[in-house]
């Protein structure tokens, strides 16, 4: 067994993840193990960082399919450039509807601040 590997519970005191969790994502094969002989689960240590880039790819609130096919594929794979090309296009309406949400908010500011009564005005 390599000294490069890790248990479980390591993974998940340095990462902050359930172990759960983890077992999830093995499932689900975001990320591998192999087992020892006494059958523990044994990750390379490169999985802190993919563990954290999940985390954080979660934290963004993409699905975790999406998470699974950002982990699979390389830049230059055909399905991570489409891949790429649906977020870019994801953010272009996230971008446009925040246009249209800042436009309300300019014209009722405007409408605040032409509806207050002048300084010193009595009714």
């Amino acid at each position: 067994m390599s000294q490069d590997l890790i248990r479980i519970g390591h993974l998940s005191r340095v990462t902050g993840v359930p172990i759960a969790t983890l077992r999830y994502y093995v499932s689900e094969g975001l990320i591998e193990c192999e087992r020892n002989r006494s059958k523990y689960r044994m990750f390379p240590k490169e999985t802190i960082d993919i563990v954290r880039r999940i985390l954080h790819l979660k934290s963004l609130m993409i699905p975790l399919a999406e998470i699974r096919l950002l982990l699979r594929t390389d830049e230059t794979a055909p399905d991570a450039c489409e891949h790429v090309l649906d977020l870019e296009q994801r953010l272009a309406r996230i971008l446009e509807r925040k246009g249209l949400w800042e436009e309300e908010e300019r014209r009722v500011r405007l409408l605040l601040e032409s509806s207050k009564p002048p300084p010193g005005y009595r009714s």
